[in-house]
């Protein structure tokens, strides 16, 4: 009987791979060389997460949640009982969260920022355990914490496609306990804003889009230079000076204005100042986003911001996403691949520096 039923084993498995359904599901997520088994697709990989693998034993794991609360005065008397609590709890969100994840790198450009999205998603619900070991206390941080405006078929791109902040919410949520930043209600972010802040897309941007929606920008000395394609208001010159200070580049006082230009007498500028800002043709530029939103914002919460977007397209925009990924024909494509590729690569290595 037990030989009976390991042959019966072996054979389910061979008709899990011959089974024309999950032919489909090879096909469908675009790994037709990968055999399923009972149902389930399995692969090889790149391990990114190889930084958590000490972690896998829930013991280990559990070691060193109690070291964390220990850490933090506010959890410090019951670092024992929330470690033995959220132990289980944070193991299955990232061994969810991963399985998505790399399932995501492997898949079609089709679903792909479906299980990016979900799998980032289930790997920040864990970490948040670090600093609030009571989530979720209440449903409203169950939500995304974002929005997206609806679609407008005519003329609708990507790129200038926008999302608002929410007041409640699981974006907010992470973003002030894992990085403490606290965003306004109702503010939004522009696809391009996002994307140009994301290491390796600004110079397919230029190549793209040009120049027309950014800011030139000229350093001689101890003096930068703003050039704008509209007109410079009193209260640009405020705002444009916080928003230098917000990137480490302080201004000492204004020495010329002009209809379309600013002059910030400032402290010499370094490498790794004008590294913050953009090049194209040995030409400095600022994004668009300046000076309103240029100030920090955590890397995660930008893939967060970009993959809920996209993964909300993708799920309520066919048509429009269909075309977009088959046809090849608009600009968004290549941004958007580009964009999913360096994602898949370098979301997991920013998690790393949690578990040193």
């Amino acid at each position: 009987m037990l030989i009976k039923e390991h042959n019966n084993y072996h054979n389910s498995n061979e008709n899990a791979t011959n089974n024309p359904l999950n032919v489909v599901i090879q096909k469908y997520l675009g790994r037709r060389d990968l055999p399923i088994k009972g149902g389930f697709k399995t692969t090889m990989h790149t391990d990114f997460f190889s930084y958590y693998s000490p972690f896998e034993s829930q013991e280990v794991l559990r070691r060193w949640l109690l070291h964390s609360y220990q850490l933090r005065p506010a959890f410090k008397e019951e670092a024992y009982t929330w470690s033995y609590q959220n132990t289980s709890v944070f193991h299955y969100e990232w061994l969810i969260g991963r399985n998505y994840w790399m399932e995501g790198i492997n898949s079609s450009l089709l679903i792909k920022p479906l299980l990016l999205f979900y799998g980032l998603t289930h790997l920040l619900k864990g970490l948040v355990l670090i600093e609030d070991p009571c989530y979720p206390a209440s449903v409203e941080v169950l939500a995304h914490g974002v929005t997206a405006r609806k679609r407008k078929r005519k003329g609708y791109t990507f790129m200038d496609d926008e999302i608002k902040i929410q007041k409640r919410g699981f974006f907010p949520h992470f973003s002030n306990y894992l990085f403490h930043v606290e965003h306004s209600p109702g503010e939004k972010w522009k696809m391009k804003e996002l994307l140009l802040l994301i290491e390796g897309m600004a110079s397919l941007y230029f190549k793209v889009r040009g120049t027309e929606d950014l800011y030139e920008v000229y350093v001689q000395d101890s003096f930068f230079t703003i050039q704008t394609s509209k007109q410079i208001q009193r209260e640009d010159v405020e705002s444009f000076s916080k928003a230098l200070e917000n990137i480490n580049i302080p201004t000492e006082h204004v020495t010329n204005v002009s209809d379309s230009s600013i002059t910030f007498k400032v402290k010499s500028i370094n490498n790794d100042q004008k590294s913050l800002l953009l090049k194209h043709n040995d030409q400095f530029y600022l994004p668009p986003s300046f000076p309103s939103k240029y100030c920090y914002l955590p890397e995660l919460c930008i893939h967060y911001l970009l993959l809920y977007n996209l993964s909300m397209i993708c799920r309520y925009e066919g048509e429009w996403w269909g075309e977009v990924i088959s046809q090849q024909f608009s600009e968004d494509f290549p941004m958007i691949k580009t964009y999913l590729t360096i994602a898949g690569e370098k979301v997991p290595s920013l998690f790393k520096s949690f578990f040193v």
